[in-house]
């Protein structure tokens, strides 16, 4: 039964966080809205997300449950960078260009990338 639940929740939640943020904050105004990656110790994987954080700092995640751990993982914040997955150096997300889940930091680190 265990895991028919967490297999509901995983499909309840997955890919909808940022609508449960959003419908977290019409609910509640003082929420405020964070993105960032959540580090899964049992996936041992660093995912995009998003969550709220209370007046205090303290996080509040509407979609925790589609995670193994259930929230009690690593959240970190967006800093507005990108490691280039092809040379590596740091790019700002307005001058990154991105090829699926792959960010370049100049085209002709994408086309390398390709073989090209």
């Amino acid at each position: 039964m265990e895991d028919r639940m967490e297999q509901t929740d995983y499909i309840k939640y997955r890919g909808k966080c940022q609508e449960f943020v959003q419908q977290a904050i019409k609910d509640d105004p003082t929420l405020t809205a964070v993105r960032g990656y959540y580090w899964d110790p049992i996936w041992n994987t660093e995912e995009p997300h998003w969550w709220c954080k209370r007046v205090d700092g303290t996080i509040y995640d509407p979609t925790a449950k589609q995670f193994p751990t259930k929230g009690m993982g690593e959240y970190t914040e967006f800093d507005g960078t990108y490691e280039c997955d092809q040379c590596g150096s740091t790019v700002l997300e307005e001058h990154a260009t991105f090829n699926g889940n792959y960010v370049f930091c100049t085209y002709k680190c994408a086309a390398r990338f390709v073989g090209l």
